[in-house]
Parts: C-alpha cells; sequence; structure tokens
C-alpha cells in the first residue's frame, strides 16, 4: 500500500514554490521520498483457549518522488527506529496480549521484519478476526546536496495503524490433566493415567492418543518388552467431553529420582475425513527410588562350628517408598554354611513396617571361626500383582564361635581301693540348646583301671540338666593311692535324628587307701596250708 504523509505533500509544495520564486543555482539537487511499510501475517488460524506466539510481518516498498543521488534515495526510503505494537483494546475477540512494544531498529528499503507476540487465546467462537498492529518509525523526508554545498536533511515521523487477518478454526483442541500421582518406583511398573478433554469447538472422531516418553530408562508397556511410545483409540469425543487414559510404564532400576516429561498427541478425522494432529501435549511421570528392605535386630543362636542348627534372627524392614505384597524373605548366600531352612514369608508390609524372620543352617566342622557374610534375597508382589525381587541382596555379618562340646563333668566319685572294685558315678551335665534324645555314655579307663561295666545309658536330656552316669570299676593290687586319668564319651541323637558324639571328656579317678590288716586272700592261704599239714601228720600216725 503506497502512502503519502501530508507532512510530505506540504514540503513538496514549499520546495517547488521556492523554486519558481528564485532562480535555483544550476549545482543544487534535492531527494524526497518516504518509506512504505505494509503489515501480515503468516499465522492464519488460532486456537481457542491456548498461549500461542503470532508473527507479524513488516515489510518496507519505500517510495522515491525527487530522483537523485543513488544513496539518498534509499536513504530517504529506509525506516529508522522502529517499533511495533499490538492494540489490544481494539481486538473484538477474548485475546490477550503478553508482549509489549518492540523496537526493530532499521529497515530498508525492500527490506523486512518479522517480531513475534506472545498472545493468550480465550474462549473465542470460531469466526475471523482483524488484528490492530501500530507502526511508528523516523525517516529522511528529504535529501538536499551540491557541489561545494552542506548536505540538508530533512526528518519526519510517521504513525500508523493496520490490521493482519486471523481466523479461529472450528475444530477439536485437546488437554490433558493427570489423573493420579502417575508414580512409579524404579526397577518397576505402574500406570500413568490421564484425562484427556476435547475444549474445542467440534467433536473429534475416529481419535487416537499416541504417548511418547524421550528420557532413557522411561518406557512404556512391560520391562521384557519395552517401548519408547504407546497408542490409545478414543472413537468419539464430543465438545467439552472429557475420558481416562491409562497405559502401563516403567522405570529402568538405574533411573534416578525425579519428574519426567510425557508428551501426548491426539490424532484425528476433520469433516472432510482428512486426519489431523494437535498440538504437543505435555504431561509426566514421577519416578521414586527403588524399592528397599533392610534387616535390624540380627541375633545369632548357637552359630558355632560343627553345630547342625544354627539360628539366625531378625527383624525385616520396608525401606519403601511402595507398599509390598507377600514378602518373602530368603537366605540366598550362605556358604560355607549348608541351609537347613532358608525361606520365610512375612506377608505385606506398607512402607516402614517390619516382620520377624528366621532361618537356620547347618556350621560344618571344617569351617573356620570368625566373620562371615550373607545374602538375603527379598522377593514381593507390587501394586499390580507383578512379582518383584530386589536387584542386590541384603548383606548381613555374622560371626562363628569355635566349637562347643555340649557334656561337661561336673563331679566324679568312687571308693576304689588297690586291688578292689567299686562302683564310679560321673556327673554330665548337657548344655546343648535342643533336648539330646537316646544319650549313652561310655567309659575309657586307663591303667591300672579297668571296667568290667563301662556303658550306662542316659536316655533323653533336656538343656542345662544334669544326669549321672554309673560304671563298675577296679583297680590293680598295685594302684597307688592317687587320682588316674581316664575320659567318658556320650553319643546322642539330635532332634533332626542325626547321631553326634561328644570329644572325649576327661576325669579323674580317685584310688583310695586300704582299710589295713593282713590281707585276706594271704591269710587263707595260710589256713588251708596248716589244714593241710596236720591232715598228713593225722595220717602218718
Amino acid at each position: 500500500m503506497k502512502r503519502v504523509a501530508a507532512a510530505d505533500v506540504v514540503v513538496v509544495l514549499v520546495v517547488v514554490s521556492l523554486l519558481a520564486a528564485s532562480p535555483a543555482s544550476a549545482a543544487s539537487q534535492r531527494v524526497i521520498g518516504s518509506p512504505d511499510i505494509s503489515v501480515s501475517s503468516p499465522d492464519g488460524t488460532l486456537e481457542t483457549q491456548t498461549a500461542q506466539s503470532l508473527t507479524v510481518v513488516l515489510t518496507n516498498n519505500g517510495e522515491v518522488q525527487s530522483g537523485g543521488n543513488a544513496a539518498y534515495e534509499d536513504e530517504v526510503r529506509a525506516a529508522q527506529d522502529v517499533t511495533v505494537r499490538v492494540l489490544e483494546d481494539r481486538i473484538d475477540a477474548p485475546i490477550t496480549v503478553r508482549t509489549g512494544t518492540l523496537s526493530l531498529g532499521s529497515i530498508p528499503n525492500g527490506g523486512s521484519a518479522r517480531p513475534q507476540f506472545e498472545i493468550e487465546v480465550g474462549d473465542a467462537e470460531p469466526g475471523t478476526y482483524r488484528i490492530p498492529v501500530q507502526v511508528r518509525y523516523d525517516h529522511a523526508q528529504s535529501i538536499a546536496y551540491g557541489p561545494g554545498e552542506e548536505t540538508e536533511r530533512t526528518t519526519d515521523e510517521d504513525e500508523h495503524v493496520e490490521y493482519v487477518t486471523v481466523r479461529v478454526e472450528d475444530r477439536p483442541r485437546f488437554a490433558v490433566d493427570a489423573a493420579g500421582d502417575n508414580a512409579v518406583v524404579a526397577g518397576d511398573t505402574g500406570d500413568l493415567a490421564v484425562t484427556l478433554s476435547n475444549t474445542g469447538t467440534r467433536e473429534a472422531t475416529d481419535a487416537r492418543v499416541s504417548l511418547t516418553a524421550n528420557s532413557p530408562g522411561i518406557f512404556f508397556g512391560t520391562a521384557d518388552n519395552p517401548s519408547q511410545s504407546i497408542s490409545v483409540r478414543v472413537s468419539s469425543l464430543g465438545v467439552g467431553e472429557t475420558t481416562n487414559v491409562s497405559v502401563s510404564t516403567g522405570a529402568r532400576g538405574d533411573v534416578s529420582p525425579g519428574s519426567y516429561p510425557v508428551v501426548a498427541r491426539v490424532a484425528y478425522e476433520n469433516a472432510n475425513g482428512v486426519t489431523e494432529r494437535s498440538n504437543a501435549l505435555q504431561t509426566g511421570i514421577v519416578v521414586r527410588p527403588e524399592q528397599s528392605f533392610s534387616l535390624e535386630d540380627v541375633t545369632t543362636t548357637a552359630f558355632r562350628v560343627d553345630e547342625s542348627e544354627a539360628r539366625i534372627r531378625a527383624q525385616v524392614v520396608n525401606d519403601g517408598p511402595a507398599h509390598a505384597r507377600q514378602v518373602v524373605v530368603g537366605l540366598d548366600d550362605a556358604a560355607p554354611f549348608t541351609v537347613t531352612s532358608g525361606e520365610a514369608a512375612v506377608g505385606d508390609l506398607a512402607p516402614g513396617e517390619s516382620a520377624p524372620v528366621s532361618f537356620t543352617v547347618q556350621i560344618p566342622a571344617d569351617v573356620e571361626p570368625g566373620s562371615n557374610s550373607l545374602g538375603f534375597g527379598v522377593e514381593y508382589e507390587n501394586a499390580d500383582g507383578d512379582v518383584r525381587r530386589l536387584s542386590t541382596p541384603i548383606r548381613q555379618s555374622v560371626a562363628v564361635g569355635a566349637e562347643r562340646d555340649r557334656f561337661r563333668v561336673v563331679d566324679v566319685a568312687t571308693s576304689v581301693t588297690p586291688g578292689g572294685s567299686d562302683e564310679l558315678a560321673v556327673d554330665l551335665r548337657y548344655v546343648g540348646d535342643e533336648p539330646a534324645t537316646h544319650a549313652s555314655a561310655k567309659l575309657f579307663a586307663s591303667d591300672p583301671l579297668s571296667s568290667s561295666d563301662d556303658g550306662a545309658y542316659l536316655g533323653t536330656i533336656e538343656p542345662n540338666e544334669t544326669v549321672t552316669a554309673t560304671f563298675q570299676v577296679s583297680a590293680s593290687g598295685d594302684a597307688l593311692n592317687k587320682s588316674y586319668g581316664s575320659s567318658v564319651e556320650v553319643a546322642y541323637d539330635e532332634p533332626d535324628g542325626d547321631t553326634r558324639y561328644s570329644g572325649s571328656l576327661s576325669l579323674g579317678v580317685a584310688v583310695g587307701e586300704s582299710s589295713g590288716g593282713l590281707p585276706l586272700l594271704p591269710l587263707a592261704a595260710v589256713g588251708i596250708a596248716l589244714v593241710g599239714g596236720a591232715a598228713v601228720v593225722y595220717t602218718r600216725d
């Protein structure tokens, strides 16, 4: 559009009248012209109830009324210090302009500028709207020059309003909102639920919602078959109507806790049966720390070398962040021990809750006393009923003590004397943790002692019970009045039916002093001899 300002016309008339009134120097020249800025917009359509950008194109097609020097012709056609703004108060539509006046600098002849305005479109009715754009700039109106003369410039300021036309289309428009916490535990799966709304002016038919996660480690579907995107079909969605969309999602165990974006787009058919797509709609998923458990108050019983029923007791704690169902704790790594009872089912545990667990192991005789590390695995069900297992077992250190004999000799009693026999009573205390059944003791006497009855049946012995084993012991005639070393060994059955043997239990057997007088056997021999002699004498007589 060509436009000559009133001031330009006045200047031209003044210059012409001056030239007519007095003869000008043949060397004097004057260039007269002005910019001509038109306004348009490539953004032909706007969407309702959204924030968007409106691009305005300013194009300068300047004019020259009186020509001359080419550089001066370009100068009078250039717009200087150009500013532009959208006149919000003149818009006949619910449109709010968030961008104020923009300074564009200079626009030369034939040049253009593309300023952008951030606007918000409210619930506008479908139709055509005119957006008023105010343009202001300075320019050189005329330039007088000539040989030996000082160049003179006359400047002017122009301000005018032009309109760009936009259209609010009759079409569906969509919004998504979270329909739940949309949280998933790292290393697990969960649900992403959103509410899809049609906030446009026309029904959407044969719609398909596509959800895409561009963050590494975030996926849709299952951990065995993960995908970066997933689609859900919605047959139709009327104006103002909402529907719920839910898909399975998950995060790898190495994903850091935090919020991760998910992009939603809706494809649908327009009135002509052509597929159109919505702008990107933002939602997200929250990743919580990986599910974890711990063991507290760990205690051990009979954790010694050569123990068949060493027990571990503890409290398993759900450290969160999620509720765990059907929790089972297993003793997975018990080397060098042999697990005899390695699994404990504790049921459901909410975050922060705990439950007791107990395990038993057999500690072989060749295990060295000291510290050993055990590995406990935890298996549980998540909220969807899927079975999950800790990626790393819980490590727990336990101390193994030296082997302990379960029987102790607490007293020995006998009245045996040299050349005599007597009962030997040995008191044995059982210090095991479980009852010992079918127990029997065997005496191993050392010279000058011997035993004609070296076995004693003890039956069932309870922990910390003392029993007496009775044997028959003899001392040779040359035995001295002192204690002689001997030993007792006990055989017994454990609760699992295995037969065990105690170590060699040392004891001292004291040989007492003889009661005095001539020994009985020598006296009898003398008597027999005397009787025999008398008989001989009698016969001879």
